[in-house]
């Protein structure tokens, strides 16, 4: 069941009560929460439970984080259909006409809205979305851009021509990336008419032995080329050199992030201000915060880590991970703040329960699941750290393995003696025979 509590500063805030179910894998179709602590305050992120798009996930995740829509405390898992309810009803409470007299923004509204409503139980397959190389948030208008802009999200990519190349910004800045393809399809047919006319032409100056016999064969063959309505030789010649440029680029940047395109990233995005962003047809939460650009990372191998963001500060992927403080990853840091996480969502739910909306059982059963959710963490952090030293053995075995002058004078020491020297060494000697 979904419920609704409004919040200042919000629209609505949606909370959906989930069953406790502990689901035997992640699938497609079911998505992992993970607790952490965004700015002080306590959070539930999705995780990507397998390899695929998902652009809702990274929607919800930004919802989420805004605190607009919340997850049950006790819930582990959520399901596809279960988020496809809460965004579409965040969707209608957010979008809601200003009266009942009806306007042309309305009937756009309410068109956006459909369409909306239509694109939602697909967004576990995919997004059609075409990104232009003009601009961080350039991008071909679909049906489907309509969710970002219904939920107030904004979509970026760093995939951005330089200016500085002044043939390739010519060539690409007004281009999207389906257009792209079609130039470089344009480019091998090109290329493959002139391989064949220059293979028409090598025989024929071949056999005769003069430079006349191939020029008159260079003459006939574009009357015949222009007959079928093929282009011609120049047109050819300029189809394959913008095709090459265009191809320079997309090897230059084969990671769809190039440098220009990190600084406006940069430059666009306003402190604070969450996004989403779209790379090697992947969607992202995206984050500015003083002044660097930070990835929320929503793999599931990253459920029982300390780690939550990635920051994005290079095009070829070397990059650094980070904690829910956005400082760099250390691993001796991965228990204190998964039992932070653990603590603040403990505190949150706490909080909500003192107005009296959960009964005296239910306190309890969410204390027990807030304890299993800590020892489980616990132990992660323990199966995955090295063996620590062993402890400093008994006395009978220290004085086997070290000489025996620093083995009395550690007896004596333990023992608070001073003296009786010859007395400790017959002790010593019949320990060392009780330990053979």
């Amino acid at each position: 069941a979904v419920s609704f509590a409004t919040q200042p500063g919000f629209c609505s805030r949606f909370i959906i009560d989930l069953p406790l179910v502990a689901m035997e894998e992640d699938t497609t179709t079911n998505y992992r929460i993970k607790d952490i602590v965004f700015f002080g305050s306590a959070r539930r992120i999705l995780l990507q439970s397998a390899n695929g798009p998902c652009p809702l996930l990274a929607i919800c995740n930004v919802l989420l984080l805004r605190n607009q829509i919340k997850i049950q405390q006790d819930a582990r898992y959520i399901s596809f259909n279960e988020l496809v309810e809460i965004v579409s009803g965040f969707l209608f409470d957010s979008n809601q006409g200003g009266g009942d007299s009806p306007s042309p923004n309305t009937a756009d509204l309410r068109e956006n809205l459909t369409s909306c409503l239509d694109i939602l139980p697909r967004l576990n397959v995919g997004l059609d979305v075409n990104c232009q190389f003009g601009g961080a948030t350039a991008f071909e208008f679909t049906r489907e851009m309509a969710v970002f802009d219904l939920l107030d999200i904004v979509l970026f990519h760093g995939w951005v021509v330089s200016k500085q190349d002044e043939l390739a910004h010519s060539l690409l800045a007004n281009l999207s990336y389906n257009q792209v393809v079609e130039r470089l399809i344009a480019m091998q047919e090109a290329q493959g008419r002139q391989q064949q006319q220059a293979s028409q032409l090598a025989p024929a100056s071949g056999e005769d032995g003069s430079a006349s016999a191939a020029a008159h064969a260079a003459d006939a063959a574009p009357p015949a080329a222009d007959a079928a309505g093929a282009p011609s030789a120049e047109d050819d010649a300029k189809v394959v050199q913008e095709g090459l440029i265009i191809q320079d680029f997309l090897d230059r940047t084969a990671s769809q992030l190039s440098y220009d395109g990190l600084l406006a990233l940069h430059d666009i995005v306003r402190e604070r201000q969450l996004g989403v962003f779209f790379r090697n047809s992947h969607f992202n939460s995206m984050l500015k915060y003083e002044g660097d650009l930070y990835l929320l990372c929503t793999d599931i191998s990253f459920a029982h880590s300390h780690v939550v963001w990635e920051r994005l500060d290079e095009v070829d992927g070397d990059t650094s991970y980070c904690d829910a403080n956005f400082k760099v990853n250390q691993s001796s840091s991965d228990e204190a703040a998964n039992l932070a996480a653990a603590q603040a969502a403990q505190d949150t739910l706490f909080a909500g329960g003192a107005g009296g909306s959960m009964g005296g059982m239910e306190d309890a059963d969410r204390q027990l699941v807030l304890q299993l959710m800590q020892e489980d963490l616990q132990q992660q952090d323990a199966a995955r750290r090295p063996a620590a030293p062993a402890q400093q053995p008994a006395l009978p075995q220290l004085a086997q393995q070290q000489p025996a002058a620093a083995g009395r004078q550690q007896q004596g020491l333990l023992d608070g003696q001073t003296g009786r020297s010859s007395d400790r060494d017959a002790a010593n000697k019949k320990k060392c025979c009780i330990v053979q």
